[in-house]
């Protein structure tokens, strides 16, 4: 589990894409991120979080939580 910005997330390796994958899982929106190592998948999940914050600034009043 990882977390960032008060957002939880998950992730698990796919051994046969060598591929880690995950998904936000404390909210209600479908977020996913991916990654082939460790950082690049933690640098992904900050990414989505920040992008879904921005958005939800943009067309909503607050991110789900």
């Amino acid at each position: 589990m990882i977390e960032y910005k008060g957002h939880k997330g998950c992730y698990e390796f796919d051994e046969e894409k060598q591929l880690f994958y995950g998904k936000v899982s404390d909210i209600e929106d479908v977020i996913t991120f991916q990654g082939t190592s460790v950082s690049q998948v933690k640098e992904s999940f900050e990414d989505a979080i920040n992008e879904y914050i921005a958005w939800c600034k943009k067309y909503r009043n607050e991110p789900d939580k």
